[in-house]
Formats: C-alpha cells, structure tokens, sequence
C-alpha cells in the first residue's frame, strides 16, 4: 500500500511521555500474510501464521538540534536518509501454536512467536535498532460447563517459557552540542520467565 503524507514514529517522546510523530510524503507497506492449520492426529493440532512485509520511507528527513560549542545557539540540523525502514516495522513476524489433548477438557498448548530486527527511529541506523527474538509460553487450558453457566475455562500461562532476554520496545533521542554529536538510545526490557492464571467465565 502506498501512502501520501503518513504520519510515523520518530521514536522520540514529548515532555509527558507520548511517542512523537512526523508526517513523510512518500512511503510504502508490502507484504504477504499466510496461515495454517493442521490436525496432525485425533489429539494433536498445530497452527501458525507469518508475516513478511517491506515498510520503507523513500526519502525521510531527520531533524537535529545543534546548541553551538558553548551551548548558547539554537540551530536547525537536517539530514536526508533515502530508502529507510518504517520505525516498528519488523519486516518477519511469525507465530506458532502446538496443541495437544491430553484428555477431555484438558489441553496444552506450546506458543512460540517470532518478531524480526525493526528500528527505533526512520533511519535504519544499527545502533538504533531493536533485535530480533524469539519467545516461547506454555499454556494449560481445562474447560467445565456446568449446568448453570455456558462454560468455566481455567488456565495456568507459563510465559517466556526459556526465560528470554529481549526488548521489544524503546526509543530515542539526539542533539549535537559542544562541537559532538550525543544520541541517548533507551530500551523496555521484557519479563523472563513468570506464571500466570486465568478464569474466564462464559454465561
């Protein structure tokens, strides 16, 4: 899809923490969905999805500050970057879902999701990235319907199941003072390994 004036991240934040956007005249999201499903026996089922996409701006302009050697300047800097990646826009998401019945009502499932190498900010920098990763949850679903409601589903989630260390989300921010150039990359580390229950209750 091609887009005229699309307002996208800049992987700054205001003064109350808000994610700052800028509009850019040119820019484009291509790709290719897919999902399946599978019964691979009478008690086992597998599931997933995947996305492969190329989210690019063709002509984006960063804007510094410069504040002069001593500091004491105020002055515009722009930089023009061709070809760049969309802020948070992994070009390969994919997800998996293994699930056996281990008897009537009971069922685990195995969760496995897959996120690419995606940008803080729109200049396709390496030292502004996020990384790809990989997380794993282990999910126990019992399900009872009894007389008096439609359906009772207890679950027990074991998320991050291999106890992951990621970051999946973070942002930026640069300024050239004093005759350098400072750029402050900040980042949203993820839980590790942690369980949690659910009840969910279906009248």
């Amino acid at each position: 899809m091609d887009y005229k004036n699309q307002l996208v991240l800049t992987g700054a934040l205001n003064d109350v923490g808000a994610s700052v956007r800028t509009n850019v005249p040119d820019s484009y999201r291509a790709g290719l969905e897919v999902e399946a499903s599978v019964r691979l026996t009478d008690r086992l089922a597998w599931n997933a999805n995947a996305t492969l996409s190329r989210n690019k701006i063709k002509s984006f302009t960063e804007v510094l500050y410069d504040y002069g050697v001593n500091f004491d300047e105020y002055n515009i800097v722009e930089r023009t970057y061709k070809d760049t990646d969309i802020s948070f826009s992994p070009g390969v998401v994919a997800a998996s879902g293994l699930t056996y019945a281990i008897a009537r009502n009971l069922e685990i499932t195995w969760l496995s999701k897959y996120v690419g190498r995606q940008y803080v900010d729109n200049t396709t920098n390496n030292s502004r990235q996020l990384d790809p990763y990989f997380v794993n949850d282990l999910r126990l679903n019992y399900s009872l319907k009894p007389t008096f409601m439609r359906e009772i589903d207890i679950s027990l989630l074991w998320n991050n199941l291999l106890n992951e260390r990621f970051e999946s989300n973070g942002y930026t921010w640069g300024y050239l003072g004093g005759g350098s150039e400072y750029r402050e990359n900040y980042y949203y580390p993820q839980a590790g390994a942690n369980l949690m229950a659910m009840l969910t209750l279906k009248f």
